[in-house]
């Protein structure tokens, strides 16, 4: 495993203090997979869909703001989205078809249904596909000016 997927997106928090943070991740992946993985929906927590409750998006090769406007900006105008909505929306703001699932548990029937009526396919893959990551979320960085020139 010597090849990277490096993207940003968001984490997704869903209950009623519902949240969305900017995000970016290295995750370190069979090269092959890292390749090919131009969008991904990554579940460090969970152990099945119906204990989702922070889940992160990310789109490759991505800065935050480009996330921001092409994905989360038609998230936010949903209003409320359930796990086929946000793996469509994720699909229809990078312009892939296909969407990768890094998780311990897998997709049921019907919200692939729902998924491919809008042209998406997801790949399942254990989450143990991803060896190791580094995700950075709700960091900011200014660069300060300096109070002396040097001559």
């Amino acid at each position: 495993m010597d090849e990277y997927f490096i993207g940003a997106g968001a984490i997704l928090t869903a209950g009623p203090a519902a949240s969305i943070a900017g995000a970016t991740l290295h995750a370190q992946t069979d090269p092959d997979l890292a390749g090919r993985v131009e969008a991904a929906l990554v579940d460090f927590e969970g152990t099945s869909t119906a204990e989702l409750s922070r889940i992160l998006i990310i789109a490759a090769g991505w800065s935050v703001a480009r996330f921001r406007t092409e994905v989360i900006s038609r998230l936010l105008a949903q209003r409320e989205c359930g796990l086929a909505d946000v793996i469509g929306t994720l699909a229809e703001g990078t312009g892939s078809h296909v969407v990768h699932v890094f998780a311990r548990w897998s997709l049921d029937g019907t919200i692939c249904a729902l998924l491919r009526n809008r042209g998406v396919r997801t790949v399942g893959h254990p989450l143990e596909a991803i060896g190791q990551a580094a995700l950075v979320s709700g960091q900011r960085f200014e660069r300060w000016r300096s109070p002396v020139r040097a001559a």
